[in-house]
């Protein structure tokens, strides 16, 4: 059954997206968790007196979530990634090694 759900997500490019939309889910999350970051520091900065204490904390809960949601969201696609497409992450000390660079014949 594996074996035939891979069959579907490799020949109709279904797991290439799927791989593409979870990259770009984990970006998203992290571009947009910075821009809030950055006006939660610009509003906290300008809203701020000197008589009375910040009433709003830094939501260090929101960016915790977040970045594991990130990370969850990038194994993932690294995981389906390894699973459709194993020649990518052979290493090179594995691959068969070739005298002949293919720049012309061997000279003897």
């Amino acid at each position: 059954m594996l074996t035939k759900l891979r069959d579907i997500l490799l020949t109709q490019y279904i797991g290439s997206i799927l791989i593409a939309l979870l990259i770009w889910q984990g970006v998203f999350e992290f571009i947009t968790t910075a821009v809030r970051s950055m006006f939660w520091s610009y509003s906290h900065r300008n809203t701020g007196s000197l008589l009375s204490e910040s009433s709003s904390k830094f939501p260090w809960d929101n960016i915790v979530f977040t970045g594991v949601t990130i990370a969850l969201y990038l194994l993932t696609a690294y995981a389906l990634a390894r699973w459709l497409f194993p020649e990518f992450f052979v290493p090179a000390a594995a691959e068969p090694k070739n005298d002949n660079d293919g720049g012309g014949p061997e000279l003897q």
